[in-house]
């Protein structure tokens, strides 16, 4: 439905793999920690195409919504839920009805760490539109509560509502979903990214995902797609506008989130668990990365006082 409220609308090009001849994407993740977006609001038809790097996921209440995405239209029913990778260059043509409608744009590094079903995953970073075979999996007020607490300074709240947009999906995969659209290889997109970058980036990113939590190498991700080391990590930085340990890091820290809000492990185990080699690098890096060490964030995850993270630098290397 809408760009993340960082994203630029262009990306550019050149032949060469210099960081210089190539624009910031539209699909950057700008922070690794940017936070899921939540809106309720009254659909509207957009002028243009757009894209960016979330998962997007949208729930039109009162009326179908129409669209073209990749070109192909499309149709999202009332109370339906709809998703693709926003990589697509996507448009709301006809809100039709529709009095509103829920959008949640999911950063990626979140949805490949949910324990959603492999197959749902698999089509989503290959480039498919899915909607839910069953309607009113989720409702309006449900869908307000999630925008209020994502905006609230307590992280406990706003894991809470990540949580409950997991299990949403989660009950999506359960009661089934369909294709609206598959991936077409043959035809260009229009965003200036390649289909070939697009589907060897999505491999790493489905791979890493599996695999963040052991010892992992730029070598180990390329040899796994088939690609040289420096290319794999050329199309990945040029896609991402991270690089492939950066994004890594990405993935173990969120990890590491989760299981110091949720469990009682020690801070060693963790460590260990999240594929750090040494409890003082994983304190160095999560505290790098949020500005907390993570007993802190242990104590501060669990209770309603207010506080803020440091948004983590985009040029940030290990």
């Amino acid at each position: 439905m809408k760009p993340p409220k960082k994203s630029v609308l262009f990306v550019t090009t050149q032949d060469n793999d210099s960081p210089e001849s190539v624009s910031i994407s539209p699909l950057s993740l700008y922070s690794s920690y940017e936070k899921i977006d939540i809106e309720l609001r009254r659909p509207h038809d957009m002028p243009g195409y757009h894209w960016h790097g979330q998962v997007e996921v949208n729930i039109p209440f009162g009326g179908d919504v129409e669209y073209i995405i990749n070109g192909s239209p499309i149709v999202l029913k009332d109370g339906h839920i709809g998703l693709f990778w926003a990589s697509i260059p996507h448009r709301l043509t006809n809100p039709g009805s529709c009095h509103n409608m829920g959008i949640i744009n999911i950063p990626i590094h979140h949805f490949l760490s949910w324990p959603l079903n492999r197959e749902f995953v698999n089509q989503i970073t290959h480039g498919a539109v899915l909607h839910s075979d069953e309607s009113s999996l989720v409702s309006e007020f449900e869908l307000k509560r999630w925008e209020d607490e994502m905006m609230h300074q307590a992280e406990s709240r706003q894991q809470l509502a990540a949580d409950e947009i997991s299990l949403m999906l989660k009950r999506l995969c359960l009661t089934g979903w369909s294709q609206m659209l598959t991936n077409r290889k043959d035809k260009p997109t229009q965003n200036g990214v390649s289909k070939h970058s697009q589907f060897y980036v999505s491999q790493m990113l489905e791979y890493i995902a599996t695999h963040h939590d052991t010892p992992l190498t730029v070598r180990q991700i390329a040899d796994h797609v088939g690609l040289h080391a420096n290319y794999a990590m050329g199309i990945f930085q040029r896609m991402m506008q991270l690089t492939i340990k950066q994004y890594i890091t990405a993935m173990r820290i969120n990890h590491a989130r989760a299981l110091l809000s949720d469990t009682e492990r020690t801070i060693l185990d963790i460590t260990l668990t999240v594929g750090f080699n040494s409890s003082s690098r994983f304190y160095q890096t999560f505290q790098s990365y949020l500005g907390v060490t993570p007993t802190q964030y242990r104590k501060l995850s669990r209770n309603d006082h207010r506080w803020a993270l440091k948004e983590s630098s985009p040029n940030f290397q290990i």
